[in-house]
C-alpha cells in the first residue's frame, strides 16, 4: 500500500516556499525560516538536510535537521546550536501529531544507520508562534520526554515588551544597570539604528566594523565568512537589525539582533575595548534596543540564557559572567529545554 506520509527535502523546496509554511505553521518558527538554517549550516563539517513532511500532499511538519562531522563521533546537530524542535500545520491534531512523529524518527533512524550516527540533539524554545504572532508558553516544551529521559533545562531571559510601560521596563532593571545607564547617558552617546532602511553603503560600513571589531576582541576569526555573508544580506531583506553607539564620530559598541514577526533576540554583541571602561556601552545599547523594540510594537525580546551550575551542565566563568550581567535587566526566565536522544 502507498505510505501516507512523504517527505520533501529543504533543498528542494526553496525559500520561498519554506518561509511562507513557517509563517502558518505552529512552534518555535523564528529558528526554522530558511535564512536561519542556511546560517546554521554555513558553519565548517555541518550538512544541512532538513525537510517537510507530506501528509498525502499536504505539507504537515517541517524538520530542521544537520549532520554535524566536526566531533569524533558524528551527531545529529547544527554545532553549537542543536536542532530546533519541529513545527506543525495548525491541522494537525494531538494523534495526528504522534503519528508524525513516529514517522520522523522511523526516518531519522534511516539517516543514523546510513551514516553511522548514534544521536541527535533538540532544543525547544519558549516563544511559540501561532497565526504569525509570537507567544511565551510551557505547551509541548517537554513533550520530546517521550522520546527521551536525558534532557537539560537552562532558563532563557525574556523580556515582555508591550505589556509593561518603559518606566515599569527601567523599573525592573537591577540596581548597578540603572546606575551605569543614568551615568552613560550623561555622556551624549548616539543611539543608531542600521536596518533594512538604510542606504547599502552604509550598512556595509557598520557591518565591516562590527566583524572587525569582532576580530581584533577575540584575536581571530570567530566565524565563517559565509555566515558574515548571510548574516549581512539578513539586515539588507528586512529580517534583522544592527544598532550602535557612536561617541563623537567613533562607533563604540554594536549589537546584531535577529528579528521575526513580533519577536526580536540578541545576536551578536561587541564593544570596541579602549572605551569599555569608561562608558561600560553594552548597558545602555541593549536597553536602547529594547525601546526600540517596543516603540516598533514587538512583544518579546529574549537577551539570551542565565546559566547555573547543574550535575549535567558546568558554565565557563564566562558564560556565569555573561549571563549574571544579562540577568540585570530584569526579565523573567523561561525554560528552554535541550534534549539527547539516542538513536
Amino acid at each position: 500500500p502507498k505510505m501516507r506520509f512523504s517527505i520533501e527535502h529543504f533543498k528542494d523546496i526553496g525559500k520561498i516556499k519554506w518561509n511562507r509554511l513557517v509563517e502558518k505553521f505552529n512552534g518555535p518558527s523564528h529558528l526554522l525560516t530558511w535564512q536561519n538554517i542556511n546560517y546554521q549550516s554555513a558553519f565548517k563539517n555541518i550538512r544541512n538536510i532538513s525537510f517537510s513532511v507530506l501528509d498525502h500532499n499536504d505539507t504537515v511538519a517541517l524538520v530542521a535537521l544537520a549532520i554535524n562531522k566536526s566531533n569524533i563521533s558524528k551527531t545529529f546537530s547544527f554545532g553549537n546550536n542543536l536542532t530546533p524542535h519541529p513545527i506543525f500545520s495548525n491541522k494537525v491534531n494531538y494523534s495526528l501529531r504522534k503519528k508524525i512523529y513516529e514517522f520522523i524518527f522511523d526516518f531519522i533512524k534511516q539517516l543514523a544507520k546510513k551514516n553511522k550516527i548514534k544521536q541527535i540533539n533538540f532544543v525547544s524554545h519558549p516563544i511559540h508562534f501561532y497565526d504569525g504572532k509570537a507567544n511565551l508558553e510551557s505547551k509541548n516544551q517537554f513533550e520530546f520526554i517521550m522520546f527521551s529521559s536525558n534532557y537539560l533545562v537552562h532558563n532563557t531571559l525574556i523580556n515582555k515588551l508591550s505589556y509593561f510601560s518603559k518606566d515599569q521596563l527601567f523599573s525592573q532593571l537591577s540596581k548597578y544597570h540603572k546606575k551605569n545607564i543614568n551615568k552613560i547617558k550623561k555622556k551624549k552617546l548616539i543611539f543608531k539604528t542600521i536596518n533594512f532602511k538604510t542606504e547599502k553603503n552604509e550598512i556595509e560600513h557598520h557591518f565591516k566594523n562590527l566583524k572587525k571589531y569582532h576580530f581584533k576582541s577575540a584575536k581571530r576569526k570567530t566565524r565563517p565568512e559565509k555566515t558574515w555573508n548571510i548574516m549581512l544580506k539578513q539586515i539588507i531583506d528586512n529580517e534583522a537589525d544592527l544598532f550602535c553607539l557612536i561617541y563623537d564620530t567613533t562607533p563604540i559598541s554594536y549589537l546584531y539582533c535577529g528579528r521575526y514577526k513580533n519577536f526580536a533576540w540578541g545576536w551578536s554583541q561587541v564593544n570596541l575595548e579602549k572605551y569599555e571602561k569608561e562608558f561600560m556601552p553594552r548597558h545602555l545599547l541593549e536597553w536602547e534596543v529594547m525601546m526600540h523594540y517596543k516603540k516598533n510594537k514587538l512583544d518579546f525580546y529574549e537577551i539570551g540564557e542565565r546559566y547555573f551550575a547543574q550535575e549535567k551542565f558546568k558554565p565557563t566563568k564566562k558564560e556565569l559572567l555573561i549571563s549574571e550581567f544579562k540577568e540585570k535587566f530584569g526579565s523573567d526566565r523561561f525554560p528552554k529545554v535541550f534534549f539527547n536522544l539516542e538513536i
